[in-house]
């Protein structure tokens, strides 16, 4: 009987040990899945989940004329009224429109708050949403935008951000009635091409400075671009805006000093103005036309 005891006991420990060992194993296969679980969901927080992704296209240069983007634009961005940054100053490189990093999920339940920059490397925001450009150079001839928009994390789709000129567009264009004239030289001063940006308070921190060109242009009556677009701080005109320019009429040379006409008083984001010079005769004649910068977009540039 005794002998029957110890076979039994033995047999039980070993039984028991398995037992042990088989529960060990089990636990420890489910402490590793969780962690497999946790790393994956680091990455995407949800199965199913939708990377957040941004779709602009474009295909000009300098000022924006149409209704795309032409290059990359930095992009700043977070969920719980921006307590939790995704994005700080990510660039959204053309023309794939991907960014570094990694892809950003949506998160199901989370309203998010989206800022952009056009163009890369001029600009910041903060946590309360405030986008600012320090010391921006308008004779960089760069055209400068920003954008706001929201995406629900329960309703994922791409981001489609409105982009809104942050400057004003001016031409100054030449015609001749009558005669043969050639621009010689033309400077174009006295206006803000300096300051710095704040999307709640505007400009400020401006300086003046100006545009020459000493390329020598022949007029027609359709008329001659002489500088070309100027992408400028929108700014109240006044008389001390001066055009000066040195031309040959009818082989004539002769110089002349004009203000820019103050019957439009105020230079407006988005807008453009075309000024246009008529030399007739001794006189040069001044017409003014506003449009909204662009085709039908009124200075809004959609990225979506």
């Amino acid at each position: 009987q005794n002998n029957l005891n110890k076979i039994l006991n033995k047999l039980t420990n070993k039984i028991d040990m398995r037992l042990i060992s088989a529960k060990t194993i089990l636990g420890l296969s489910a402490l590793l899945l969780t962690a497999a679980c946790t790393d994956e969901q680091a990455e995407n927080p949800a199965d199913g989940a939708r990377p957040i992704a941004f779709t602009p296209a474009a295909e000009t240069r300098t000022a924006v004329e149409g209704t795309t983007l032409p290059a990359d634009f930095n992009v700043w961005g977070g969920y719980d009224n921006n307590a939790t940054n995704v994005f700080n100053g990510v660039t959204v490189q053309y023309p794939n429109w991907t960014y570094t990093g990694g892809p950003q999920y949506w998160i199901p339940g989370k309203t998010y708050n989206f800022y952009g920059v056009y163009p890369t490397g001029v600009g910041s925001c903060n946590n309360s949403g405030v986008i600012t450009v320090d010391n921006f150079d308008c004779s960089n001839a760069v055209d400068l935008m920003t954008a706001t928009a929201t995406g629900d994390g329960s309703n994922p789709k791409p981001v489609a951000m409105e982009f809104k000129h942050q400057l004003s567009k001016v031409n100054i264009i030449a015609t001749v009635e009558g005669g043969n004239c050639i621009v010689n030289s033309v400077t174009f001063s006295g206006m803000a091409t300096k300051g710095s940006y704040n999307s709640t308070s505007g400009w400020s921190n401006t300086t003046t400075g100006s545009f020459i060109s000493s390329e020598s242009k022949a007029l027609d009556t359709t008329g001659v671009d002489l500088l070309g677009n100027l992408l400028l701080i929108p700014q109240t005109v006044t008389e001390e805006f001066k055009i000066n320019v040195n031309y040959t009429l009818d082989g004539e040379a002769q110089t002349k000093e004009i203000s820019l006409p103050t019957s439009i008083g105020q230079w407006e984001a988005g807008q453009s103005y075309k000024y246009t010079l008529t030399f007739k005769g001794n006189n040069i004649i001044f017409t003014v036309n506003v449009a909204s910068w662009g085709h039908s977009t009124g200075g809004i540039i959609t990225v979506e």
